[in-house]
């Protein structure tokens, strides 16, 4: 009986009247290895993406191959932390776009969707290689005549890409943080194309195509819609130049201490007795 009283939440009689106090139950330590419940395979699956997902990442859509890779595909620890880090200290920072813009947007997007998606990609980057034909080599469309491109298989595949990030960036017009770190790791990137003819002169072209094939799905009809892109526009190209100079400034500056001569880190790394520095 006194064990079936204990169990009851209200207070007896006994303890109204003389204030007795309830024995006071002993609480099971989490760490307890005995009592503590073995996790489910629906927790052992959970764990890792718990410390892989970073914060650039919450509430948004699905996003384009490249930027899974570069904050969901299980990176080490730091750099989750420091992608996590970039992405939520530029996301306090002020929009470079206004409200208003965004919405404009959003609006023109959907409207140029009705066209077929891959026609707005194709449009693009047609136009920037007959702007632009020294392009043509980076991409390994050098040979293919320019009436031949849009049915080339290299080319529909790049056009795809331009698609897929013009609406990457659509949807994630909310999150200025995650399209900065996106463009400016895109730069970086780019820094390794160099070897193959790219120059950062070339992303002005392709400013001046994609500025140019808004016009032309809006009829030059509305001029706000025309500045939102061009700021938008803008704002990328700033993005990836600065990722861009940031990386080339890195491996212009460990070639030149893997001279010798800057640094006495550098001079130390020529001797016989260290490994070189590359």
């Amino acid at each position: 009986m006194g064990q079936e009283n204990s169990k009851c939440p209200h207070q007896s009689l006994a303890e109204k009247r003389y204030k007795v106090e309830r024995p006071k139950t002993k609480k099971v330590s989490s760490g307890s290895a005995t009592d503590r419940s073995p996790p489910t395979k629906a927790d052992e699956e959970s764990a890792p993406l718990r410390l892989t997902v970073s914060s650039c990442d919450v509430n948004a859509e699905d996003d384009i191959p490249e930027m899974r890779k570069l904050s969901v595909c299980e990176p080490n620890e730091e750099e989750a932390t420091s992608m996590a880090n970039a992405a939520g200290s530029k996301s306090k920072c002020k929009h470079f776009l206004t409200r208003r813009e965004r919405i404009l947007l959003e609006q023109s997007w959907r409207k140029t969707r009705k066209t077929g998606a891959d026609h707005i990609g194709s449009k693009i980057f047609f136009m920037v290689l007959t702007a632009q034909p020294d392009i043509k080599a980076i991409f390994g469309l050098e040979k293919i005549p320019t009436g031949r491109l849009k049915y080339d298989p290299r080319f529909r595949q790049h056009a795809l890409v331009y698609t897929k990030t013009l609406d990457f960036v659509i949807r994630n017009l909310d999150y200025p943080g995650k399209l900065e770190v996106y463009f400016e790791n895109l730069g970086k990137r780019h820094v390794a194309m160099q070897g193959r003819g790219f120059e950062p002169g070339y992303w002005e072209t392709f400013a001046e195509c994609m500025t140019q094939a808004a016009v032309e799905w809006e009829a030059n009809r509305q001029r706000p819609t025309l500045g939102a892109w061009r700021n938008l526009i803008s704002c990328i190209i700033s993005f990836m130049r600065r990722g861009f100079d940031e990386e080339n400034g890195k491996k212009k500056l460990y070639s030149y201490n893997g001279q010798g001569f800057s640094t006495n880190r550098a001079r130390r790394s020529v001797s016989p007795y260290a490994p070189s520095v590359h």
